[in-house]
């Protein structure tokens, strides 16, 4: 598992690397996987990896477990730098300003595809030429779907295309997992970073 993080102005790639990082505890790590597009940081005890575009820039930041917490180098690099970074889990990191617009773009992707799926399971159960691949959870998907109109022909109506799509999402494979108040103690406990946690 694997975060990516970018900064939101120019950071010359080169300039990661020149030493003045050092003053906040941050230095090089040299590493055979280290090329002259990327290259790791480290701060003794986290790394994180920095990438370049052809233009000498840095593209991204990338942390893969189990390589530690890189906040300590990201603030590094914030305060050094004077820069804002994001990780993938922020609008900004894809160029959306607010939550809402990012939402609101999946949203409308997410009913693309749906229309897109709909549009490729009506070919592959009338027998016409699609672009369903064999093997995948597409395939798995069409062929739930195409019992389903078998046993409900109607859903073939365009105006139960949403229906359709509920019922392959939820059936067959759909998995419901019921917490106790322990087990959400424990993944709290797992997705609280140390730095967060009492101190003695």
């Amino acid at each position: 598992m694997s975060t990516d993080y970018r900064p939101l102005s120019r950071i010359r790639f080169t300039d990661l690397f020149d030493g003045r990082l050092a003053e906040f505890g941050v230095l090089e790590y040299h590493s055979e996987n280290a090329t002259l597009e990327n290259r790791c940081l480290t701060d003794g005890w986290n790394f994180l990896w920095v990438y370049c575009n052809d233009k000498g820039l840095v593209s991204t930041f990338a942390r893969s477990m189990p390589n530690g917490d890189p906040e300590l180098i990201l603030d590094a690099i914030t305060d050094a730098f004077d820069v804002d970074i994001v990780s993938e889990h922020e609008p900004q990191y894809w160029g959306f300003k607010t939550q809402e617009e990012w939402d609101a773009w999946l949203h409308a992707l997410e009913k693309k595809d749906e229309k897109d799926f709909y549009n490729q399971v009506v070919k592959f159960v009338r027998g016409e030429a699609h672009d369903i691949r064999p093997g995948t959870i597409g395939m798995i998907k069409a062929e739930i779907a195409k019992r389903l109109i078998a046993d409900s022909p109607d859903l073939l109506a365009k105006d139960k295309r949403p229906d359709l799509i509920k019922e392959v999402y939820d059936r067959d494979h759909a998995v419901v997992v019921t917490l106790t108040d322990e087990d959400l103690a424990v993944a709290r406990m797992l997705a609280t970073h140390e730095g967060d946690l009492p101190q003695s």
